[in-house]
């Protein structure tokens, strides 16, 4: 009975590593001298579940925040626990680009595979300049022509510092009508059409075939996974 009750925890946990994803969600457009809000949440998007923050499972309640403003200048915030998300703030102090980011290895290594979480949001103050800060991060996912309007095609590219290809990349577009999608990709490119208004969730994944020890356990590969919020209005 105790070995069953194990499984049956080890395969929750499983499920629950490889099928969560870590994202942020703020207003995209900020002001100059204005508090930002910014949220972080850990759940499954589309099903609009957003777990408790005392309920997060391994170590991921440990991440860490950090905003880049346009001049290149990284600061970590202070994130508090809010029921089923963290919050932190920020004031931007000039125009162009903040890169909000977390790049997160979880603790445990599940099914024989290190997990690393990434997330990423732009707010933007009167315009884009140092948006290329967001490259100096390890993974990255890029939407090539930063459409905001639906049934309009978007390209995304994902990005990893070490890597020059990324052949077992997937993406996935999460709508906010719970829609979601598997998106394959041509030349390493992804394109998908946004059918509905509202917040999307584009998540990217890769799997890195590569093997070592992590916090004293062999594991047999590296999974990667991107998250990226953006609005889309009609």
């Amino acid at each position: 009975m105790k070995k069953l009750l194990f499984s049956a925890l080890l395969c929750c946990c499983m499920a629950t590593a490889f099928g969560h994803a870590l994202w942020i969600e703020t207003i995209v457009n900020g002001k100059k001298g204005q508090a930002q809000e910014v949220k972080v949440f850990l759940g499954e998007y589309a099903d609009n579940e957003r777990d408790s923050t005392q309920n997060w499972f391994s170590n991921m309640r440990d991440f860490k925040l950090y905003v880049i403003d346009p001049s290149g200048k990284k600061q970590q915030l202070e994130c508090t626990p809010n029921g089923n998300h963290f919050k932190a703030t920020f004031t931007p102090q000039a125009d162009g680009a903040y890169v909000l980011y977390i790049d997160h290895t979880v603790q445990e290594v599940y099914s024989g595979s290190k997990i690393r979480y990434y997330a990423q949001g732009i707010v933007q103050v009167n315009n884009i300049k140092g948006i290329e800060n967001l490259k100096q991060n390890d993974f990255v996912l890029l939407t090539g022509n930063g459409t905001k309007k639906i049934n309009v095609p978007e390209k995304v590219s994902l990005l990893h510092k070490t890597k020059t290809t990324l052949p077992k990349a997937e993406l996935t577009v999460q709508s906010p009508e719970g829609w979601t999608k598997k998106v394959k990709s041509a030349d390493e490119v992804f394109t998908y059409v946004p059918a509905w208004n509202g917040r999307y969730l584009l998540e990217g994944t890769f799997t890195e075939e590569v093997k070592g020890e992590h916090e004293g356990k062999p594991f047999e590969r590296v999974w990667h996974c991107v998250t990226y919020c953006k609005d889309v209005t009609k």
